[in-house]
C-alpha cells in the first residue's frame, strides 16, 4: 500500500505545519479534521490533521500514533476558519484551531473496542486467524465493561495490536465505540431502581425470607417509586447504605447512573415579558429574517439608541433561525454583561442556550462543550471565546455593542472577534447582526458606504424618554443648583465628588430610587508623590506608578500585578510629606459612605468581582432595590437594563481622554453615552451627571444633545486628515527584552527590513519608538507602527506579507519577544 502523509498543526507557539506519515492500519481512520496523536521531542501531543497527501519532502519522518476521533473534530468550514484567521493576524494554526475546545478541559476521545454481536460466526468464519486475534477476542470478553482501549489491550498481552484490531473490525468481529475521557470528567448521579412490581412484594419478601424492617420498607418504598436519589435514600428517607447493598445483591433493587448536565449556576432571573415590537423594531427584524431565511450573508448594522430594544430583535431573529433547524451565535463583550442577558434567552429558549466564558468551572465548560457536540445546545453566548462554539449549522452571529475593544484578544492568536465574527459568517451564508447604541466608527462608516445594511432603532422601545445630561465643570462647580439644603453635604470635605452631584444622589436615595455612580479607574489613589521632591512611586518591574488599596494597605500595579506595603517616607529623599492623588472606585465608595452613612452602597469593579456568583449576586441585589448606589468601572457602562435607575454620575470623565490613542475621543464619548442610558429606562425620568475639568471638549457637548451623528461627522472627517482606520489598516510590531540596548537595536533592524520591502511605498512606516509604558514586567518595548491604506492595499494583503516578509528574515535573539499585532487597538 501506499504510504501516505498527514499535514498536521499542533497548538504550539511554532508557527509552522508538521508532517508525519500514516501506518497502514490508521489509513481509513485518519481523516482531514481528524484529532491525532503524534509524538513531538519527548512528548506525546494531540494534532489537527489539516490535510493528507501521497508525498512529502520530509526526512526521518515519524508515524501518527493513534487517532482519537471515529469521525473528524473540526468540520470543512471550521478549518477553513481557522486558517483564514491565522492567515491573517499571522498566528499559529495550532493554536487557532484549538480553540474550539476548550482551554483546561484536556479533553480527549478515546475509541473502545466490544465483540460484535455476530462475533462468533465472523471468528469462526475468517481464513487467516492467527494466536493474537483469539488473544485478543478473549482479552475482551472478559473484561468487566466487555470493552477494552487499544492500550489496555496491548498492556493485557505486551503486544502491539494496532494491525489485528483494524483487521478484526474490518471483518465483523469487533466494533468501535466513542467515548470521552479528560482531566475534567462527566458527572453522573447514582439512582436506586426497584426490580420488584408492588403487586410481587408480599410473595418477594416471603421467597426471599426478608425478616429486617428497614429492608421491608425499603422494598415497599421503591416498587411505587420511579427511581431515588442514592442520597436521598440515606439523607432524606433514613436508610443505611448496607439495607440498600444487601437488596441489590439479592437483585431486588439495582443502581442505575443518570449523567447529570451542570449548568451554570445562577443568581440573576428576571420575570418573563411579552413584549410587542414597535414598527422599527418590525421592521429591523423583517430585513434580518429575510437574509437568514434565504440564506444569504449579509451584515446588518443594528445601530440603536440606549433602550431602544435591540434584545428582543435578537430573540426574535434566532426564533427564526432555529424553526429552520439552524444554531446561533450571541457575542458580548463582558461576562459582566451575560447575567441578564442569558436569563432573557433562557426564558425564551431554555435548555437550548449554552454559555461559554472564563468564569465556569471545568465541569460547566466541558458540559457546553458537550451539548454543543451532540447538538442539544443550539445557542451559544459569549465573550469573543464563544466565536469558536463547535456549532454546525450557523444560521445568524449577533455582535452586541460590536464598538467595545474587549472583542479584540490581546495575546496570540490576536483576533477581533466582531471582524471573525463577520468572516465565520460569510463561511455560513449566515446573517451577521453588529448590535450598539455607539457604533465604531469604522463599522458606522461601512454602514453609510453600503458595505454593511444599515438597520435604524431610533426611539426607546418602552417610549421611555432619553436621560436629561448636564455637564458638571469641576473648575466652576455650583454648589447646590437649587436642591434644598442639607447639613450634611454641604459641611462635609469631599474631593472628588460635586455638591451638585451629591444632592443629586441624595434626592433619589430620598425617592427609594437607584444610582449608579462610574468611575473608570479601580483602587483608592492613582499615585503617592512626595510633596519634597516630586518623586511618585513606581512599580519595580513596569515604569507606571503603583496603586494604592486602602482596604489592604498596599501598592498595587495594574499592569504586572506586583505589590507592596504602603509607604510613609520618601525612598528618593527619606521626606515623609507624601500626597495621595487620584481617585479610584474604592475611594469614591469611602466619600459616598461618608455622606451617606446609612445608603447601601456596593462597588463593582475587578477587585471586588472575584468570586464566581459575585455579579450576579450584585445585579440580583441591585435589581430588587437592596442597593441604593452601585459604584464602578465600565463594566457597568453597558447592557445593563434596570428601571429604578433615574440617576447616573460620571466622577471623571477625562480619564482615558488625553491618551496617546487617535481612538480616545470615540471610546469616551461611548463609554459616556452608554453609561448614560443605564439611567430612565421606565416611566420614571433620568438625569446624568458628568463631572468634567475640560468643559470644552467637543465630545462632552455631543454626549449631552445624544448626538451620535454628529460625533460620527467630526470624528470620521479627522480619521479622513490623518489617514486613520476606516480608510486605513493600522498594525504594530512590538519587541521587547530585558536589554535596553538589545531591543532598540532591534526595533531598528526591524524597520530596515520594512523599509527594504519591495511593496514598502505601499505603506506608512512609523519609526521604531518606544510607547507610552516604556517597560512592563522587567522587558523595555519598542513599537513599530504601520499604516495600510485601503485605495491601495484593500484587502490588507501587502501590510500582512510585509510583516510575514520581517518573520522570515528576521533571526533574533533568544533574549527578544516580538508580537504582530494586525488591526492594533492598544497603542500603549
Amino acid at each position: 500500500m501506499e504510504t501516505l502523509f498527514a499535514n498536521i498543526a499542533l497548538d504550539t507557539p511554532l508557527d509552522q505545519i508538521f508532517t508525519y506519515s500514516i501506518p497502514d492500519y490508521l489509513v481509513s481512520d485518519v481523516k482531514v479534521g481528524s484529532r491525532v496523536l503524534v509524538p513531538f521531542g519527548n512528548r506525546t501531543l494531540t494534532g489537527f490533521v489539516l490535510s493528507i497527501s501521497d508525498k512529502t519532502d520530509v526526512i526521518n519522518i515519524k508515524q501518527v500514533y493513534s487517532v482519537l476521533d471515529i469521525e473528524p473534530f473540526l468540520s470543512s468550514e471550521m478549518l477553513d476558519f481557522s486558517k483564514w484567521v491565522a492567515d491573517y493576524y499571522l498566528a499559529p494554526i495550532g493554536e487557532v484551531v484549538s480553540l474550539f475546545i476548550p482551554k483546561n478541559i484536556s479533553i480527549q476521545s478515546e475509541i473502545n473496542y466490544k465483540l460484535s454481536d455476530n462475533y462468533f460466526n465472523a471468528l469462526n468464519s475468517l481464513t487467516k486467524a492467527n494466536e493474537i486475534v483469539f488473544d485478543i477476542v478473549g482479552a475482551i470478553s472478559k473484561s468487566k465493561d466487555k470493552k477494552l482501549t487499544r492500550k489496555q489491550i496491548e498492556n493485557k498481552l505486551s503486544k502491539n495490536v494496532s494491525y489485528n484490531l483494524d483487521f478484526l473490525v474490518k471483518h465483523g468481529v469487533l466494533e468501535k465505540l466513542m467515548s470521552y475521557t479528560s482531566a475534567t470528567k462527566e458527572a453522573f448521579i447514582k439512582y436506586v431502581k426497584s426490580k420488584v412490581k408492588e403487586s410481587e412484594i408480599d410473595e418477594i419478601i416471603h421467597t426471599n425470607k426478608i425478616k429486617t424492617a428497614k429492608q421491608v420498607e425499603l422494598l415497599k418504598l421503591m416498587s411505587i417509586s420511579d427511581k431515588i436519589e442514592l442520597t436521598d435514600l440515606s439523607k432524606r428517607y433514613k436508610f443505611s447504605a448496607s439495607t440498600v447493598s444487601s437488596l441489590v445483591k439479592k437483585s431486588l433493587l439495582e443502581y442505575v447512573e443518570v449523567k447529570k448536565i451542570r449548568k451554570p449556576e445562577s443568581f440573576y432571573s428576571e420575570a418573563k415579558k411579552d413584549l410587542s415590537l414597535n414598527s422599527e423594531q418590525q421592521e429591523a427584524l423583517n430585513i434580518i429574517d429575510k437574509s437568514v431565511t434565504e440564506e444569504q450573508f449579509n451584515v446588518h448594522l443594528l445601530y440603536g439608541i440606549t433602550g431602544s430594544g435591540k434584545t428582543e430583535v435578537y430573540i426574535r431573529a434566532l426564533e427564526e433561525v432555529l424553526k429552520l433547524g439552524k444554531t446561533g451565535i450571541v457575542l458580548v463583550p463582558e461576562i459582566s454583561l451575560t447575567p441578564q442577558l442569558i436569563s432573557r434567552f433562557k426564558n425564551k429558549f431554555s435548555d437550548i442556550v449554552g454559555v461559554i466564558h472564563s468564569k465556569l468551572s471545568e465541569g460547566e465548560r466541558l458540559d457546553t462543550f458537550i451539548g454543543v457536540r451532540e447538538k442539544r445546545i443550539k445557542i451559544v453566548i459569549g465573550p469573543r471565546s464563544a466565536l469558536f462554539a463547535p456549532l454546525t449549522d450557523i444560521g445568524i452571529i449577533i455582535v452586541d455593542e460590536e464598538h467595545d475593544s474587549s472583542y479584540k484578544q490581546e495575546n496570540s492568536p490576536r483576533y477581533n472577534a466582531r471582524d471573525m465574527a463577520i468572516v465565520r459568517g460569510k463561511l455560513n451564508d449566515a446573517a451577521v447582526v453588529l448590535g450598539s447604541a455607539t457604533p465604531s466608527t469604522e463599522s458606522y462608516y461601512n454602514a453609510l458606504s453600503g458595505k454593511y445594511k444599515l438597520l435604524k432603532l431610533t426611539t426607546r422601545a418602552t417610549d421611555a424618554t432619553l436621560p436629561f445630561i448636564k455637564i458638571i465643570d469641576l473648575k466652576n462647580p455650583i454648589k447646590s443648583d437649587g436642591f434644598r439644603y442639607v447639613e450634611e453635604i454641604e459641611k462635609s470635605k469631599i474631593k472628588f465628588l460635586s455638591k451638585e452631584l451629591l444632592y443629586a444622589i441624595h434626592s433619589r436615595i430620598a425617592k427609594k430610587e437607584s444610582v449608579i455612580l462610574l468611575q473608570n479607574r479601580r483602587g483608592y489613589h492613582s499615585y503617592i508623590e512626595c510633596v519634597t521632591c516630586g518623586y511618585v512611586k513606581l512599580c519595580e518591574h513596569c515604569n507606571v506608578s503603583l496603586t494604592y488599596h486602602k482596604r489592604i494597605e498596599y501598592l498595587k500595579c495594574h499592569i504586572c500585578g506586583y505589590s507592596e506595603k504602603m509607604i510613609t517616607r520618601c525612598k528618593e529623599c527619606s521626606s515623609t510629606k507624601l500626597i495621595e492623588s487620584g481617585a479610584g472606585t474604592e475611594k469614591i465608595e469611602e466619600e459616598l459612605n461618608a455622606v451617606f452613612p446609612k445608603a447601601r452602597i456596593e462597588r463593582m469593579d475587578s477587585d471586588t468581582m472575584v468570586s464566581k456568583f459575585k455579579y450576579q449576586r450584585v445585579l440580583t441585589d441591585f435589581s430588587k432595590g437592596d442597593i441604593d448606589i452601585l459604584v464602578g468601572t465600565q463594566i457597568i457602562s453597558k447592557g445593563l437594563d434596570f428601571p429604578n435607575v433615574t440617576l447616573v454620575g460620571v466622577v471623571n470623565a477625562d480619564i482615558g481622554m488625553l491618551l496617546p490613542d487617535f481612538r480616545a475621543e470615540e471610546r469616551t464619548f461611548q463609554l459616556l453615552t452608554q453609561v448614560a442610558g443605564r439611567s430612565g429606562r421606565s416611566n420614571k425620568s433620568g438625569e446624568v451627571l458628568i463631572q468634567t475639568r475640560h468643559i470644552d471638549y467637543n465630545v462632552f457637548g455631543n454626549v449631552k444633545e445624544h448626538d451620535y451623528e454628529k460625533f460620527y461627522r467630526y470624528t470620521i472627517n479627522s480619521r479622513s486628515e490623518a489617514g486613520f482606520p476606516p480608510f486605513s489598516r493600522i498594525a504594530l510590531i512590538e519587541i521587547k527584552s530585558k536589554e535596553f540596548e538589545e531591543c532598540k537595536y532591534t526595533a531598528s533592524e526591524i524597520y530596515s527590513i520594512l523599509k527594504k520591502y519591495k511593496y514598502s511605498s505601499y505603506l506608512d512606516i512609523g519609526s521604531a519608538t518606544q510607547p507610552l509604558i516604556s517597560k512592563i514586567k522587567d522587558q523595555h518595548r519598542y513599537h513599530i507602527i504601520v499604516k495600510s491604506s485601503r485605495k491601495t492595499d484593500p484587502s490588507g494583503k501587502i501590510l500582512v506579507e510585509a510583516f510575514r516578509n520581517v518573520k522570515t528574515a528576521l533571526k533574533p535573539s533568544k533574549n527578544i519577544r516580538i508580537t504582530y499585532d494586525i488591526d492594533t487597538f492598544n497603542f500603549m
